[in-house]
């Protein structure tokens, strides 16, 4: 787009239609830069996406699946040559009596070894995938905490604002009474000092919301928060289960499945050990030749070690030890639960209970306190003291919801 006007002089540029056509620009770019909201949901969305603590998991899997691809080998096969009776005295003293055999060799696995294997690695599969499943769980709660924490600063921020604004109409209230002589300079001071610890309040409430905020973007991995303001409802606690109902959830929780398929991971390499326990039988088959006479002659040979099972008892104790460990371990990951979702119902009903106290009455009561306070101040019933009591009395009770 080119901006000449055709009455003027050639090569002559239109600044004023360059001037409308740069303010449009810039309403289009503050339209764009108007700052965006974000929710829980998106939050945790966005976390598990990017979170390189979730993406570490694949990598664990590709290591799985060498693993795999290892456990279902058959065993290798061996080629093997063999020379004797050479380079010796006489009549060895060269290759004219010498053997030489040329051989492959190999194992029979007995025992189901291979399957024990393969099962083994499956379990760690299904592992890996609870406890990635358990590590989103972990970053869900922790993100929820912070995302309330950043939400709380928020509501203070409109608390320290409603701080100001009543910090400012005391002040103004003060200095006109003092103007008209019916109060010394000394409460406008007061006064003036609570404005400005109000404000101060204010400021270090909105710098600890930016921190917050840098904080909840690390999550998906962005250095700079691409939001301004949290979406979401900070007094709404929702409806809970009955506390034995939460009990039996217990035992489908992401944290107990892991313990179980830990005990279930134990019991495969059972499995495995108890195969390595049945001894395998080695075979080899070659061709041996005879340079004295110039002959040749097939070999084969059969090889079965012994006392497989009395040299694998020990590794049969250590993993049968290991599985009554894992059941013991489910045992008292099930009682610290119990305890710790005992605590957090009974928190969390002492902390509604103290909220609809504040919210219905407290509050209210404190709100009407401040208003007949101010009119009785403004009659030169009351003084600055009690004033300044009832706007401090009011904001407190409003942080306590917090």
């Amino acid at each position: 787009m080119t901006y000449f006007n055709k009455n003027m002089p050639s090569g002559v540029f239109n600044w004023r239609g360059a001037n409308k056509w740069l303010l449009m620009v810039l309403l289009i770019s503050s339209n764009q830069l108007i700052a965006k909201d974000i929710n829980l949901a998106t939050a945790i969305n966005l976390m598990l996406k990017e979170s390189p603590s979730l993406k570490i998991f694949e990598l664990r899997k590709r290591s799985l699946d060498g693993a795999q691809y290892t456990a279902g080998l058959n065993p290798e096969i061996e080629m093997g040559f063999e020379a004797e009776n050479f380079l010796g005295s006489k009549p060895y003293t060269a290759f004219d009596q010498s053997e030489l055999t040329l051989s492959v060799s190999s194992v029979i696995e007995l025992g189901g070894k291979k399957d024990a294997r393969k099962n083994f690695v499956s379990t760690k599969y299904v592992l890996l995938d609870a406890q990635k499943k358990v590590k989103s769980l972990d970053l869900i709660s922790e993100l929820t905490d912070s995302f309330i924490d950043a939400l709380a600063t928020q509501e203070r921020i409109k608390l320290a604002e409603e701080s100001v604004r009543l910090s400012k109409d005391i002040y103004e209230s003060v200095k006109r009474k003092a103007e008209a002589g019916a109060i010394s300079d000394v409460e406008v001071k007061r006064s003036f000092a609570s404005l400005k610890h109000a404000q101060i309040t204010l400021q270090a409430e909105r710098s600890k919301f930016e921190r917050q905020s840098v904080n909840l973007s690390l999550y998906w991995f962005e250095k700079e928060p691409q939001f301004n303001r949290l979406s979401g409802e900070l007094y709404d606690f929702g409806m809970v289960k009955d506390i034995d109902l939460l009990y039996e959830d217990l035992e489908k929780s992401k944290l107990i499945q892991v313990l179980t398929i830990k005990q279930r991971l134990a019991e495969s390499r059972l499995e495995v050990v108890q195969a390595e326990s049945k001894a395998d039988v080695n075979w080899s088959f070659g061709v041996r030749r005879f340079d004295e006479s110039n002959d040749a002659a097939l070999t084969a040979g059969l090889s079965i070690p012994l006392f497989k099972r009395k040299r694998n008892k020990g590794n049969l104790m250590e993993v049968e030890a290991e599985i009554d460990a894992s059941r013991s371990e489910h045992q008292i990951a099930l009682l610290e639960l119990y305890g710790q979702v005992n605590e957090f119902y009974s928190l969390r009903k002492s902390a509604i209970e103290k909220f609809n106290v504040l919210e219905n009455e407290i509050i209210p009561a404190l709100t009407h306190a401040l208003e007949l306070t101010k009119e009785a101040y403004l009659d030169g019933r009351y003084g600055y003291l009690e004033y300044s009591a009832a706007r401090a009395d009011l904001i407190q009770s409003k942080k306590s919801l917090n």
